[in-house]
C-alpha cells in the first residue's frame, strides 16, 4: 500500500552554488571509506547503527523494528538483493515471518522509487507493503510506545550521524551488475571517449592521478573531522548530550548554565583551602566564644567569620560556606561543630570549656 504525496526532487546540486566555505562536503562529494573514532563512515545525513545484529539504515527502520518485536514478530533486514527485468535491482528492507515485504520510506516518490518496486512484484509475485513516517505513527499508537522517544534512543544507540557503507553495510556488497547494465555503462564510456576533448581530458586526468588521490584524501580526513555529530558527557552535569565533532576545542558542557556553574565551582574549589584556613585562625582567636556558645546565638558569635570571607570571597550563603568547610550543605549548627572540632584539636580546649547547651531548642539566631 502506497501513501502520502510525493514532492519533486531537488536540482542537481553544483559547488558553484554556494561559497566555498559553505559546502558542506559530506552531502555531496565523498564518501569517508576510513572509520572514525566511533565506527562511523559519512554518508548521508541519517542515523544509522546496529539493532538485534541487524545494520538499520534510517530512524524509521528501527521504530519499526521495535514495533515488530513488541508484537512478537519474527523479522530480517535487507536479505537479499533481487536482480529485476529492468536491468536494475532491488533489496527489500524488511522480510517478515510470514513471507511477506515491507520497505520503510521517509518520504516516497512515484517517479523512481514506484516503477521499481512493481517490477519487482510483476517479475517475482509478491507484494510489498510501503510505510511511511504517517503509517508509523499511527502503527505505534496502541502500543505503549512515544514515537519522539524511539527517535531519541535510537539517536543514543547510533551514537551519531552517518551511515558506514564499508563491506557488508554497503547496499550494494556483494551484488553484481548485470550483462545489460555493463553493456550500458561500456556504450556511454566508448561514446565520450569518441570526442576528442573529452579524451584529451581523460588522458590528462590520469596523468595528475597521483595529486588528486591527495587532494581527495585531504578533502575526506577536513570532511571527517568537521561534519559529524556524536554524543559525549557533560564534565559538569555528566549527562549525555548530541555535539558536532571538534577536533580542536571541543565542547564541554551541555548548556551555557553547566558551564557557567563548573567555572564557579572550580573557582570555589580554589578558595576552599584558603577559608579553611581563615577558619582555623578564627577558632585560635575565639575559642572561648566558640566552645560557651549557645545554638540559639550562633551567629553572633560566627559573625567575624562570616565578614572576613564575605569580603575576600565574595560568598553570601552560609550553605555555601558550609560546603568549603565540611564538603557539603548543612545547617548552623553544624557548622559551630566544626569549629568546635578546631578549638579542640589545636588547643585541647574540650577539658577546659564546657558547652552550654540548651535544653529547650529555640529557634537559632
Amino acid at each position: 500500500m502506497v501513501t502520502g504525496r510525493t514532492k519533486a526532487l531537488p536540482a542537481p546540486y553544483r559547488v558553484e552554488d554556494e561559497p566555498k566555505r559553505k559546502v558542506r562536503l559530506h552531502y555531496n562529494l565523498f564518501r569517508i571509506e576510513t572509520s572514525t573514532s566511533v565506527g562511523l563512515l559519512m554518508n548521508g545525513r541519517t542515523y544509522c547503527g546496529y539493532y538485534q545484529g541487524y545494520y538499520l539504515k534510517s530512524t524509521l527502520e528501527y521504530i519499526y523494528a521495535r514495533y515488530l518485536d513488541y508484537m512478537g514478530i519474527q523479522w530480517q533486514y535487507e536479505v537479499k538483493t533481487f536482480s529485476l527485468s529492468t536491468g536494475g535491482s532491488y533489496k527489500p528492507d524488511f522480510l517478515l515471518a510470514d513471507g511477506s515485504y515491507v520497505e520503510i520510506k521517509g518520504g516516497f516518490n512515484y517517479e523512481t522509487d514506484l516503477p521499481r518496486i512493481l517490477t519487482f512484484e510483476q517479475d517475482y509475485g509478491l507484494k510489498v507493503e510501503i510505510i511511511q513516517e504517517k503509517d508509523l505513527r499511527k502503527l505505534i499508537h496502541p502500543t505503549p510506545f512515544i514515537f519522539e522517544q524511539l527517535k531519541q534512543e535510537w539517536k543514543q544507540i547510533a551514537n551519531g550521524l552517518g551511515m558506514d557503507t564499508s563491506g557488508q553495510n554497503n547496499p550494494r556488497y556483494g551484488v553484481e551488475a548485470s550483462q545489460s547494465t555493463k553493456a550500458k555503462i561500456a556504450q556511454k564510456a566508448k561514446a565520450r571517449l569518441q570526442d576528442a576533448e573529452y579524451r584529451q581530458k581523460w588522458l590528462d586526468s590520469r596523468a595528475k592521478s597521483e595529486k588528486v588521490q591527495q587532494q581527495t584524501e585531504n578533502l575526506k580526513q577536513y570532511n571527517l573531522q568537521r561534519y559529524y555529530q556524536v554524543f559525549t558527557t557533560c564534565e559538569y552535569c555528566k549527562k549525555s548530550f548530541e555535539v558536532l565533532f571538534r577536533k580542536n576545542n571541543p565542547q564541554k558542557y551541555c548548556s551555557y548554565k553547566c558551564s557557567v556553574n563548573a567555572t564557579r565551582s572550580k573557582t570555589f574549589s580554589e578558595n576552599v583551602q584558603l577559608i579553611q584556613e581563615i577558619a582555623l585562625k578564627f577558632a585560635e582567636t575565639y575559642p572561648i566564644e566558640i566552645m560557651t556558645c549557645k545554638l540559639n546565638k550562633i551567629k553572633p558569635v560566627l559573625e567575624p567569620f562570616y565578614e572576613q570571607v564575605r569580603n575576600q570571597f565574595d560568598i553570601q550563603d552560609e550553605r555555601t560556606l558550609s560546603k568549603a568547610l565540611l564538603g557539603k550543605q548543612t545547617s548552623r549548627k553544624e557548622i559551630l561543630y566544626y569549629f568546635r572540632s578546631l578549638v579542640e584539636k589545636v588547643l585541647g580546649a574540650n577539658a577546659n570549656y564546657e558547652a552550654l547547651e540548651l535544653e529547650d531548642k529555640e529557634p537559632l539566631g
